[in-house]
C-alpha cells in the first residue's frame, strides 16, 4: 500500500499535521532519533505534532509485539470487516491509563 505520492504526506509541513499514537517504549525513536535524522538532511520533511503515548497494550496473554507477531495489526483488523474507526474509539475510550 505504498504510494507515489508519498511526498504530498512526509514533505509538506505547512499542510500536514501528524498524529502518532504509540507505545510508551517507541516514544524517544520517534520523539528524538526519527525527527533528528529527517531534520539532518537538510530537507523539508512534515514532522511529528502531537506524539500521543500509550500503556502496553495486552492481547490475550501478553503484550502485543509487532516483532513477535503478537496482537491484531492493521491487517488482521482489516480483513475482520469492522470499520478502523470502531478500532480506534476503543483505543481512546480505555484512555486514561493507570498500569501496564
Amino acid at each position: 500500500n505504498y504510494t507515489t505520492e508519498w511526498r504530498r504526506w512526509w514533505m509538506n509541513p505547512d499542510n500536514v499535521e501528524t498524529y502518532n499514537f504509540m507505545a510508551k517504549d517507541n516514544v524517544p525513536f520517534h520523539s528524538v532519533v526519527f525527527p533528528a535524522c529527517l531534520i539532518g538532511t537538510g530537507d523539508r520533511y512534515s514532522l511529528v505534532n502531537h506524539l500521543i503515548a500509550t500503556e502496553y497494550l495486552n492481547y490475550e496473554d501478553g503484550k502485543f509485539s509487532k516483532s513477535r507477531g503478537i496482537g491484531v495489526f492493521g491487517t488482521d483488523a482489516e480483513g475482520t470487516g469492522i470499520p478502523s474507526d470502531i478500532f480506534r474509539f476503543y483505543l481512546l475510550a480505555i484512555r486514561p491509563e493507570k498500569q501496564d
